[in-house]
C-alpha cells in the first residue's frame, strides 16, 4: 500500500512543479518587456529550466525505484531553494500579485515543499527504501 502512495506523491509533486514552471514562464514573458531587465544577470531562467529537466527525470526514476534517484532527488531538493534564493538575490523579480500568484505562492508551494519531505521521509526512512535495491 505505501508503494501506492509513494508513486501517487511522486505524481502530485511532478504535476506541481509543471505548475510553478507555467507559473515561472507567465512571469518571464511578462517582465521581457520591461526595459531595465539585465539580461547578462537573467540566468535565473536558464538554470531553473535545466533543473526542471533534471528535476523530473529524477522523479520519473523515482518512480521507477532506480537507486541513482535516491541519491540525486535530495540535493535536487536543496539546489530547488538556493537556486529561489540566488536568482532573486541577482536579478528580483518584479511579481503581478494576481490570482494566479496566490494560487501558486500560497497553495501550489507549500504542497510542493510538503510532498518533497513526505518523497525523502519515503526514500530514506520507510520501507519503501527497500524497493530501491542496495546502495
Amino acid at each position: 500500500m505505501s508503494k501506492k502512495y509513494f508513486k501517487n506523491i511522486i505524481l502530485c509533486k511532478s504535476i506541481l512543479l509543471i505548475l510553478i514552471i507555467i507559473w515561472g514562464g507567465t512571469v518571464q514573458i511578462s517582465n521581457a518587456e520591461n526595459i531595465g531587465r539585465n539580461s547578462l544577470t537573467d540566468l535565473g531562467g536558464i538554470l531553473f529550466s535545466v533543473f526542471s529537466v533534471l528535476y523530473l527525470l529524477t522523479c520519473y526514476q523515482l518512480y521507477n525505484f532506480k537507486v541513482v534517484s535516491k541519491k540525486v532527488f535530495p540535493p535536487l531538493v536543496a539546489l530547488f531553494v538556493v537556486l529561489g534564493f540566488v536568482t532573486e538575490v541577482v536579478n528580483p523579480m518584479q511579481i503581478d500579485k494576481n490570482l494566479f500568484y496566490l494560487v501558486i505562492f500560497y497553495i501550489v508551494s507549500p504542497i510542493f515543499f510538503i510532498a518533497q519531505g513526505l518523497v525523502i521521509g519515503m526514500v530514506y526512512f520507510s520501507s519503501i527504501s527497500q524497493q530501491f535495491g542496495v546502495d
